[in-house]
């Protein structure tokens, strides 16, 4: 009978003890969104995080920020966190980033990184002309990430979001390899193609030059930074820097009341 009575009062303890976040549901605090944002390949879970994180940005400003410092060191240590961080930061647009991201410019590991198409210049241009942050004048012109991020700030003005054809950013045999695939294809059905669902890397970076002369709108804006997120090395940039300019177009548009 003691035996028993032990029993009871050790399970009635058990069932007041609390349960936490990972017991067969999905945490919902800000550092569970934040790190499937950053960690997690599906798809459907970095939109619904994302959303999450759009949809209360203050809750996760000092998580942003903590990843802007360590970006350097993340390079080497989990590129995809590092570089997805800075994604988010150019959507969340607190105006604590960007003095973070100019720290960072200078940065071997940073300057190496930025010899092609470049998340902190992308975000940093974001923040430029579209969330009035102001370019430093102290900057050290001899830096190529600074000479960079000039051309990049320079260069929105002169965007157009009238429709071009995919021959007014590549030309050559394998825009016809890839046109059927392509041709005549909607946004929506573009952005799938690009994304991180299609096994081609070559199908992808076809779509993402097609979405670069097409975006006019800012309909699926998110979406085209999902792709940031989902970006892939391609030697040269090009898959990242036609999803910039793909953004840049979103953004320009959403600027426009478009």
């Amino acid at each position: 009978m003691l035996s028993f009575v032990r029993y009871l009062i050790f399970f009635g303890l058990i069932l007041l003890l609390p349960i936490g976040p990972f017991a067969g549901e999905r945490a919902t605090d800000a550092r569970d969104n934040y790190n499937v944002l950053l960690h997690s390949r599906s798809l459907p879970d970095q939109r619904e995080a994302l959303k999450a994180i759009l949809d209360g940005p203050q809750k996760y400003v000092l998580r942003i920020q903590q990843s802007l410092r360590d970006y350097p060191r993340l390079l080497r240590t989990d590129p995809t966190a590092a570089k997805r961080a800075v994604y988010i930061s150019a959507l969340v647009r607190d105006p604590s980033f960007p003095p973070i991201l100019v720290k960072s410019l200078g940065v071997p590991d940073v300057l190496e990184d930025c010899e092609y198409a470049c998340p902190v210049i992308f975000a940093l241009t974001i923040q430029a002309c579209f969330a009035g942050w102001k370019l430093p004048a102290d900057l050290d012109p001899r830096l190529t990430t600074v000479h960079d991020l000039k051309a990049a700030i320079d260069y929105m003005p002169r965007i157009s979001l009238k429709t071009g054809m995919i021959e007014d950013v590549v030309q050559g045999p394998e825009v016809e390899k890839h046109r059927r695939e392509i041709e005549g294809k909607t946004e929506e059905q573009l952005i799938q193609l690009a994304g991180p669902m299609t096994p081609s890397a070559e199908t992808r970076m076809f779509a993402a030059f097609r979405l670069e002369t097409l975006v006019s709108a800012s309909k699926n804006r998110i979406d085209l930074y999902l792709l940031a997120l989902n970006d892939f090395e391609d030697g040269s940039g090009e898959y990242k820097g036609a999803v910039y300019k793909s953004i840049y177009r979103a953004e320009l548009a959403k600027a426009r009341g478009m």
